[in-house]
């Protein structure tokens, strides 16, 4: 599990990037498809229980694979350690994704005669936590990331999005019933993780170059607990506040926040991929002693950053009246939130490598004091400004959240700088 630093990181960005891409591009495809079928309230439930479900996942599920992909880089370069870690995080995800999959059923089958789900049925409902929790396990992605096999991420990758997208036409031509869309969300990545987990255990493992250090399993599982905390206290940003909207607003004004939402994610699909590989790159670097060269990566990686994100933000806004009819015309009349959710990915995408280069620093206890505070404050935003001013207000809140964090996180990096 040798690196080569900058270069790993570019040709790996790039893979990820591509990975992105085509999900995007596909997703382009299958929105249309699925607000078609199930309409914007059932899409807007649809969203309200995966939401539901990914709350409780986080909630109980060590994220032991994240201490992998900070405390491997530089110390361990055994395959067979690296197989050995992974099979010991899985058993965590699974034992987590089972006790999340009992609690959900047993919280929302029972409640499905209220607004928010009462268009689907107990098998629906299992079939919903499947199509969010398969996609969140991370454990057999950690291991690819971690050998730099990047190439087999995207072809997985690819091949669950071309595949849902292929089963979703299928469903709109022979099956347009939500049952038959949420199938077309969940076996995609069932077949996705199988190959994945086939391809790492098919052969013996076997050591690639001797293990310079013993595995400390404690700092690993700390690091782990660690991300776990995080998770938790960023789960209002990724999911608390559509059950939020979903409760206060309506499940129709959900579907509508969620669709503002993954445009979000698609502007920051050209960012999300430096992000994703940078953290082993800044803990190699950390890890052998070379901080100023974590610290000039890091500039580096804003610098270039910035212009592309606003170049994508500035043209999906500009060219709005070719691709909003595709997806979903009622966006017609959200101009000023769109607007809006463009700055704030523009904001968030150039600065993302700050939160991981402050999470690689060791920053553990100071990351999660400023998301929890942050959090807190948001989903009180949240609330505040949907409450006098709709989806507008709720937008509002995100790009206000957003902004506060990438401007206390930079400003603890450079002291971090100043002080070393």
């Amino acid at each position: 599990m040798s690196r080569k630093s900058g270069s790993n990181l570019l040709k790996n960005s790039v893979l990820s990037f591509l990975l992105n891409v085509s999900s995007t591009a596909i997703g382009f495809f299958a929105i249309p498809i699925t607000l078609k079928i199930m309409g914007i309230e059932l899409y807007g439930s649809f969203i309200f229980m995966q939401s539901v479900a990914m709350i409780a996942f986080t909630l109980v599920t060590v994220q032991y694979w994240q201490g992998l992909l900070v405390e491997l880089p530089g110390k361990i370069s055994s395959v067979a350690v690296l197989k050995r870690e992974i099979g010991r995080s899985l058993l965590f995800e699974l034992a987590g994704m089972a006790t999340a999959f009992l609690a959900v059923l047993a919280l929302m089958v029972p409640a499905l005669h209220i607004s928010q789900v009462s268009g689907f049925g107990p098998l629906d409902a299992v079939f919903i936590v499947l199509s969010m929790l398969l996609p969140s396990l991370g454990s057999l992605v950690a291991f690819y990331r971690l050998t730099n096999k990047y190439q087999v991420l995207l072809m997985a990758g690819v091949s669950a999005n071309l595949l849902r997208l292929v089963m979703l036409y299928g469903a709109a031509h022979w099956s347009p019933t939500p049952s038959s869309v949420i199938v077309c969300y969940a076996l995609p990545e069932l077949c996705r993780l199988t190959y994945l987990g086939l391809l790492i255990y098919r052969k013996p493992a076997g050591p690639v170059e001797p293990a310079d250090a013993p595995l400390d399993q404690r700092a690993v599982l700390s690091t782990g607990k660690w991300s776990t905390l995080l998770a938790v206290a960023d789960l209002p940003v990724a999911y608390i506040d559509k059950v939020l909207v979903g409760v206060a607003l309506s499940p129709e004004a959900l579907g509508v926040y969620n669709i503002l939402k993954r445009l979000y994610a698609i502007i920051s699909m050209a960012t999300a991929p430096v992000y994703t590989n940078s953290i082993p790159e800044f803990s190699h670097k950390l890890n052998v002693g070379d901080r100023a060269g974590a610290f000039a990566l890091w500039r580096k990686t804003i610098l270039i950053l910035l212009p592309v994100a606003t170049l994508i933000g500035l043209t999906a806004f500009l060219c709005r009246p070719i691709w909003v009819p595709i997806i979903y015309r009622g966006l017609a009349q959200y101009d000023l939130e769109l607007f809006i959710m463009m700055l704030t990915a523009v904001i968030g995408g150039s600065f993302i490598t700050t939160h991981a280069f402050y999470w690689a620093l060791g920053k553990k206890k100071e990351t999660s004091v400023v998301t929890v505070c942050s959090n807190l404050l948001y989903m009180a935003e949240l609330l505040l400004l949907s409450h006098y001013f709709g989806i507008t207000g709720a937008i509002s809140a995100f790009l206000l959240h957003v902004s506060l964090v990438v401007v206390i996180k930079v400003i603890l990096v450079l002291k971090e700088k100043a002080v070393k």
